[in-house]
């Protein structure tokens, strides 16, 4: 009896660590480029939320990882990212027009590319 119990539990421990997704820990990257229109938007903040691909209400306060890109370049690196289902939402300013500028995009991370470089482009209007 004693065994059943060790091993099941063995096995329940198992299962859960290794089908974990939707979360940081993971050797997957998330290379993503804000632009407006064409006009690339340096230094913006993504906030990533873990498990959907839907706008979150509130996406500037109801996110699971906040990134925030180089003043002089227009992309973020999202690195140890796990396969799963996330939003991405970007606020920046574009000097072009002397507005800030804001948009999300749904991103997902296949098993098949748990170890790889995802590229993302986020587009941003008014």
């Amino acid at each position: 009896m004693k065994t059943t119990i060790k091993l099941l539990t063995l096995i329940s421990f198992l299962a859960f660590i290794s089908c974990k997704k939707n979360d940081v820990g993971g050797k997957a990257t998330i290379h993503a480029e804000i632009f407006h229109h064409e006009q690339p938007i340096n230094g913006a903040v993504v906030y990533i939320k873990f498990g959907t691909q839907e706008l979150p209400s509130d996406p500037e306060n109801n996110y699971d990882l906040k990134v925030t890109g180089e003043d002089s370049d227009n992309h973020v690196h999202i690195d140890n990212m796990r396969p799963g289902e996330y939003y991405l939402y970007a606020v920046g300013f574009d000097a072009a027009i002397s507005m800030p500028v804001k948009g999300g995009v749904p991103v997902k991370i296949k098993w098949s590319d748990r170890k790889k470089m995802t590229e993302v482009n986020i587009p941003v209007t008014e």
